[in-house]
């Protein structure tokens, strides 16, 4: 089952889903007598395509989910529980280059959450992913080269999503106060689970993709770019997650 929510829910994002578009096009211009379907299908699959990579639409779908909870007010915690994401282990880079930049973001934050609440234990969780180490393991490399002591830490090595994140933590925290630190787009999402699991953790979204313009925005503020559309993606990544945890709920 997780593996087949992995691959439905990678096949329903932005650029699979608009490249399978493209090809129904192409196939019912050549094979059918649907020509004019056709042919509004593939241009209003390119004008989602252009719009999903253009910053102004890209941030203001991220504003709709970064904007739901404020940073971390410095309140004072037990724990700090920093949510997995992703790496590949390659032992010639320095670890800052083996995370991805959202674990890069989350370890760091909770880094900084921990200096300013030293007594509190660093919860990292994050399963391996196919690689040799758990994501765990290697945000708390990261932790640890930034100057958290080893006893400051707790692995949670096995989870492999949120909702499994979610319960592993209940079992440390068991009623006490902590933070939840997780990426801006996901922490709606990772608050509903948590909050599921009957826990009410202080959100510290971090890895912020949607960002005021001050001033007057260069050109290229107007011009499409791959990277505006993996910020859509991440959106629709989380509407998705969204929407499955209210069909699940409702069933």
């Amino acid at each position: 089952m997780f593996a087949l929510k992995k691959i439905i829910g990678t096949w329903l994002m932005p650029l699979p889903l608009l490249l399978t578009a493209f090809i129904l096009a192409a196939l019912l211009y050549k094979l059918t007598r649907y020509k004019r379907s056709a042919q509004v299908l593939f241009c209003s699959s390119f004008i989602t395509l252009l719009l999903l990579s253009l910053d102004p639409v890209a941030s203001r779908l991220a504003a709709t989910l970064e904007s739901q909870y404020p940073s971390y007010q410095q309140q004072s915690v037990d724990y700090i529980h920093v949510l997995g994401n992703g790496h590949t282990t390659v032992d010639s880079l320095p670890i800052t280059s083996q995370l991805t930049p959202a674990a890069l973001a989350r370890t760091t934050e909770g880094v900084r959450i921990y200096k300013l609440n030293p007594t509190a234990k660093l919860i990292f969780s994050g399963y391996n992913g196919g690689d040799i180490n758990s994501n765990a393991k290697m945000n708390a490399r990261l932790a640890m080269a930034l100057g958290v002591p080893e006893s400051a830490i707790i692995l949670l090595e096995n989870p492999r999503d949120t909702i499994e994140e979610a319960i592993d933590n209940k079992e440390i925290t068991k009623g006490t106060s902590f933070v939840l630190v997780t990426s801006a787009t996901h922490m709606p999402r990772a608050m509903k689970i948590f909050r599921q699991q009957g826990l009410s953790p202080i959100p510290a979204p971090t890895a912020h993709v949607s960002k005021p313009v001050n001033g007057t925005p260069a050109l290229h503020y107007y011009f499409p770019r791959a990277r505006y559309l993996a910020v859509s993606e991440k959106v629709f990544h989380e509407w998705l997650g969204l929407a499955w945890l209210s069909l699940k709920n409702n069933q």
